[in-house]
């Protein structure tokens, strides 16, 4: 990255007689090795002088300009992948010196100066020590004060743990625990972005958990996870339903991010599911990871005993779809997300039914598949973890295999029979209907192409335009 950039940073400390440097995460990230998409570089004169005098000389096909913090985004024309987005600040204060005092964390209070187009990275400007963090793998607070003008500076170092797999410093735990009651002061939009940046890391599971039980942030933002504590325990779990939820994406995790863990084919193909983008940049996978979070949230509004005094939870999926949509509310997510999240809640049961019953047969299959759709991969990956990590704790040392045949079952027959069928209209739709056959009533219609699929999916007649048309004359009508 330094190398593609290396021109660009040339081009740019020409543009100035000001001292500019290279600053924040930039160094962090060469010193950790981790490859690095963001260059930043500060300079004492005014931004909107430099970007203008890149822009005259064509280097910029777009530029972002922050007039409050005159930061300046600069995307060059490259059509080169790997292109660095490179952030030119002005330097809040009289040198680089006050600008590195106002930063959040020792390891990101770095620098070091460019010196005609050159970046030397053995003289390192590091007034509090960052790089000793960096080598300890600790992440430390410049001042006592960091999160009392910024409270998402609390979910901001929950991130970069989970990002550059390093510990917190016990004072930056002592004043999140100090001031997690501030959490509640930040937009959901706001929260929604670092939660689902720490969701897109493979132990996400883990600094969940972590925010809840050493740093109390969670149940500020979820208030719904308290009761869960207080509620789950019955016949087939020995835990409470967020101990459960918790362990339900963390076998979440372990399934995907696994090697051999499924038949090579059906990795690959929840590999390119998963990875999916659904909306506002977030993948299928951490909308996965979120909803097993909540798949038993309707647990404790739904708990009720019998009169033989067991305790059961029917309904909870159905509460839960709709404390689900609280939430996506609350989190300013899309309308599209929102129902995914609401209908995984709401019919996470499934797999386990079809298990319990043995009921793997051709209709229960469509039945299932037509239900779902698209989301049928996600089922039964919900289903498989919930399924898990209930036996896991129940009973340690009991065989999973079956549980994951009868998933691997399913899968495959979603996608070797039914998913080809999710769109036929390239072979048959309502329009070779109405002019085949002349009907124009919209549910004899549908029920005429439901019909088709059924019978494509029990191997009855071929994905074929005229021996569909034959079977819709001879069969239907």
């Amino acid at each position: 990255m330094l190398i593609f950039a290396k021109g660009y940073i040339e081009e740019i400390s020409k543009l100035t007689d000001k001292n500019i440097y290279l600053a924040g995460s930039s160094i962090r990230d060469y010193f950790i090795k981790k490859e690095i998409t963001n260059l930043h570089i500060v300079t004492l004169e005014d931004t909107r002088n430099i970007i203008k005098k890149f822009k005259d000389m064509g280097k910029v096909s777009l530029i972002s300009f922050t007039e409050g913090n005159q930061m300046s985004q600069v995307i060059f024309k490259s059509d080169n992948r790997e292109k660095p987005d490179i952030y030119i600040h002005k330097i809040e204060g009289k040198n680089i010196y006050e600008y590195l005092s106002k930063k959040d964390f020792t390891i990101n209070a770095l620098a070091v100066k460019i010196q005609n187009g050159k970046i030397d990275f053995n003289n390192v400007i590091d007034p509090y020590g960052g790089l000793e963090d960096i080598k300890n793998k600790i992440i430390r607070e410049i001042n006592e004060n960091i999160f009392d003008k910024d409270p998402m500076g609390m979910l901001r170092v929950v991130r970069l743990m989970a990002q550059l797999n390093f510990d917190i410093s016990d004072k930056i735990y002592e004043l999140i625990n100090r001031n997690n009651y501030r959490i509640k002061e930040i937009p959901g939009e706001k929260l929604r972005d670092e939660l689902f940046r720490i969701l897109g890391f493979k132990r996400a599971y883990y600094y969940f958990g972590f925010m809840d039980k050493h740093l109390g942030i969670l149940s500020k933002i979820f208030p719904e996870i308290e009761p869960m504590k207080e509620v789950g325990k019955c016949k087939y779990h020995v835990v409470d339903a967020w101990t459960h939820s918790l362990h339900t994406m963390r076998v979440i995790e372990k399934i995907i991010y696994a090697d051999g863990y499924f038949e090579k084919h059906l990795k690959k193909a929840y590999e390119e599911h998963a990875g999916q983008i659904m909306a506002k940049g977030h993948t299928r996978i951490q909308l996965i990871k979120l909803a097993a979070l909540f798949h038993d949230i309707g647990k404790p509004r739904a708990r009720w005993v019998d009169e033989t005094g067991r305790v059961r939870f029917r309904g909870h999926e159905i509460v839960g779809g709709e404390i689900m949509a609280d939430i996506s509310d609350r989190l300013g997510l899309s309308k599209k997300e929102k129902k995914f999240l609401c209908k995984i809640v709401r019919e996470h049961m499934w797999p386990l039914t079809l298990y319990k019953t043995n009921d793997v047969s051709g209709r229960a299959l469509y039945d299932l598949f037509k239900n779902f759709g698209e989301i049928t991969l996600d089922i039964i990956l919900i289903g498989l973890a919930d399924i898990i990590s209930t036996r896991q704790l129940l009973k340690p040392h009991e065989e999973m295999g079956m549980y994951k045949v009868h998933a691997e079952y399913l899968a495959n027959n979603y996608l070797t029979r039914f998913k080809r069928l999710e769109d036929i209209s390239g072979v048959i739709n309502e329009d070779d209907i109405l002019k085949n056959f002349h009907i124009e009533d919209k549910q004899i219609i549908n029920h005429i192409l439901d019909s088709v699929k059924r019978a494509i999916f029990f191997g009855e007649i071929p994905l074929e335009r005229g021996r569909i048309l034959s079977y819709i004359e001879d069969r239907l009508l």
